[in-house]
């Protein structure tokens, strides 16, 4: 599997929404870790366990069980408190505001679908039920978007070192409204995810780097899935 290295953070990229950090002093975050994209492999244990939502390949509580460690915490929106498993410590995340975990600072941001829905008046992802993520490890600052369009709460932030940005369309944005949200934040690096895996979610990857190029400052880190 390919690792991308961002000053010294270990970066994979499983498939779908699930990624991997590890920093210089072997602290090691997973965000929507997912059974069905990372397999049967055995994993180091998780130091923190980040789920954005409470979709079922976003908060995998096999996966959670399997990663856990004796002192691994998770942190998860409000709807999956009832399912974390009781031997694990959990903190709750919500937009726009931050939870203390491990010793590390965990902001919440808004993420939500504007145009995509389930039925007439039912996004997948309504206001409130994800939340997207921002950590920093040694140093630089990752922002994992979770399931969203491009949204007015973008606007506000800054300092972004590397976005995991969902490109994939159906139920996140496409790669066009994707280059919309980068724009709104201008982060340094752009690791597309949420693409290929589930039906539905394609991506040209060639010409999202050329358009990525073109309109943005950003630059383009592709990793390879599983």
């Amino acid at each position: 599997m390919e690792t991308a290295s961002f000053d010294g953070v270990d970066v994979e990229w499983f498939g779908h929404a699930s990624v991997k950090l590890k920093d210089s002093d072997g602290f090691t975050v997973y965000v929507d870790p997912w059974s069905d994209v990372m397999g049967k492999e055995e994993y180091e244990g998780a130091d923190l366990i980040i789920s954005t939502h409470d979709h079922f390949d976003h908060f995998d509580k096999k996966m959670i069980q399997k990663l856990k460690k004796r002192d691994t915490v998770l942190v998860s929106t409000e709807e999956s408190m009832s399912d974390v498993p009781e031997d694990v410590t959990s903190k709750v995340i919500q937009p726009d505001r931050s939870v203390k975990a491990k010793g590390h600072r965990v902001k919440g941001v808004h993420a939500y679908n504007v145009d995509k829905f389930r039925e007439e008046d039912q996004p997948f992802h309504p206001k409130g039920f994800c939340t997207g993520v921002i950590i920093e490890l040694d140093g630089t600052t990752f922002y994992h978007l979770s399931d969203t369009d491009p949204i007015p709460e973008m606007d506000k932030l800054a300092d972004i070192d590397v976005a995991f940005v969902p490109i994939g369309g159906k139920y996140t944005m496409d790669q066009e409204e994707a280059l919309e949200a980068i724009k709104k934040f201008e982060p340094g690096k752009v690791v597309p995810i949420h693409y290929g895996t589930v039906e539905g979610t394609t991506a040209d990857i060639s010409k999202f780097e050329r358009d990525l190029e073109l309109e943005t400052n950003s630059e383009l880190v592709v990793l390879e899935e599983k």
